[in-house]
């Protein structure tokens, strides 16, 4: 049965029921292009065993980059999951919602993880195998034919694609709350549409930003460490699990409060900047937090100045985050209003990008490990190789193919800015 959109007040208008969101769509690839990033800048980050894999030639900027990013990144992109998640449910029904989820997210999560954690396990040895040869015997060809091909299937863990696995809980939940509370609640369901109605758009609007920081802040004091923790197991952490449907559960309902997209674009640039502003304060806390922690018993902080710090470092960043949120919406959805072929084609290569990533960010740094060069420079040219042989790999193999069917529900042409029209598959 297809679902009844929740009563708002553009539920009816058509134009903005059918509108495609460029902005925002723009928003959750570059989040997940920020993935690469991320990933790239650990090699060379300056800490050591603080990665799998370290560069010799380390950037001080690379902690910082990887701080930045790790604060809002994740955050922001299951906010936008949340809300096309809710668009496709509303718009499809719950049928075709649960068979396209299928084929987006849990074949690629399948799929992806047989192919990527051998590719991930290869990498390593292959980066550790080389970073051992001795002066005279350094050469890829070598470090390829005697590094071990073994691989040992101990406690595997989900690898960068945790954020499919908590997806798949996260549609399933949602999708089922919202069939219920449809069928069983509808009073219920219009009681708390007038809420987000007036906490969104109506005379409690300034209260936005704490209301949402405050439902943030309590599930981030259970962290393990300053932020939100990254999911190193199979077995859900509850804490993470909870914080980042928090996330999902904002953008699924932003979705049914349309009107709220284009309010967001008031004022854009300034909650663009605060959020700026406060993520640099974020940061600054974060690593006051990280030296305190690693400075030896003599030096370290009270415990009760630690816990405070914590606690403050914690709230600084869910404030960041939110206003990050609200800040890029706003900005994104104004600067794209139309849409841009180049952007779309890297919108539509980012899933393809991020998924396969991670292995190439171990190997083609340690194919250089030996090029002496300052790693800052090292680090960004490695972000640029890791992403120009995906982005290839993309356009030939994967767009006009099966697999651009699986990614992306299309299979395009294989030249896209040519004007034709893809072929839609759904």
């Amino acid at each position: 049965m297809r679902p009844t959109p929740l009563p708002t007040s553009d539920a009816t208008d058509g134009v903005h029921a059918h509108s495609r969101y460029h902005g925002m769509d723009f928003i959750r690839a570059v989040m997940m292009l920020l993935g690469v990033v991320l990933h790239t800048a650990l090699v060379f980050e300056q800490q050591k065993d603080f990665w799998v894999y370290q560069d010799p030639d380390t950037s001080p900027f690379a902690g910082l980059f990887a701080l930045l990013i790790h604060i809002f990144r994740m955050p922001v992109f299951f906010v936008m999951a949340g809300f096309f998640g809710a668009m496709l449910f509303v718009r499809r029904g719950a049928a075709v919602f649960a068979g396209h989820r299928f084929e987006r997210i849990v074949i690629p999560l399948v799929i992806g993880w047989f192919v990527l954690y051998p590719l991930l396990m290869w990498s390593l040895s292959f980066a550790l195998t080389h970073q051992m040869e001795s002066g005279g015997e350094r050469s890829i060809l070598g470090a390829l034919t005697t590094m071990s091909w073994s691989l040992e299937f101990q406690d595997p863990g989900p690898m960068h694609l945790w954020f499919l696995y908590y997806l798949v809980y996260y549609y399933v939940f949602f999708a089922v709350m919202s069939l219920i509370l449809r069928s069983l609640a509808r009073p219920l369901v219009r009681f708390f549409s007038v809420c987000v109605q007036s906490l969104s758009l109506g005379r409690f609007r300034w209260f936005r930003l704490p209301a949402l920081t405050l439902m943030s802040f309590p599930l981030m004091l259970t962290m393990t460490d300053v932020g939100l923790d990254t999911p190193l197991e199979w077995t859900p952490s509850w804490n993470v699990l909870g914080a980042y449907a928090l996330y999902f559960g904002v953008g699924w309902v932003c979705y049914h409060h349309r009107e709220l997209i284009v309010a967001l674009q008031r004022f854009a640039w300034t909650r663009l900047l605060g959020g700026v502003l406060l993520l640099i304060l974020a940061a600054i806390l974060s690593i006051i937090w990280h030296l305190s922690s690693l400075a030896p018993d003599s030096e370290a902080l009270d415990p009760d100045v630690a816990s405070l710090l914590f606690v403050v470092t914690q709230f600084v960043q869910v404030a960041a985050t939110w206003l990050l949120v609200m800040g890029l919406t706003g900005v994104c959805e104004r600067v794209f209003r139309r849409e841009n072929p180049v952007v779309r084609y890297l919108v539509d290569a980012s899933y393809w990008i991020y998924l396969m990533h991670l292995p190439l960010t171990i190997f083609v740094p340690a194919c250089f490990r030996f090029w002496n060069v300052d790693g800052t420079v090292k680090m960004f040219l490695m972000m640029v190789l890791v992403t120009l042989p995906l982005l290839i790999c993309y356009h030939l193999l994967v767009r006009g193919t099966v697999l651009g069917v699986v990614l992306s529900g299309r299979r395009y042409p294989v030249w896209p800015l040519t004007g034709r029209s893809p072929v839609n598959t759904e």
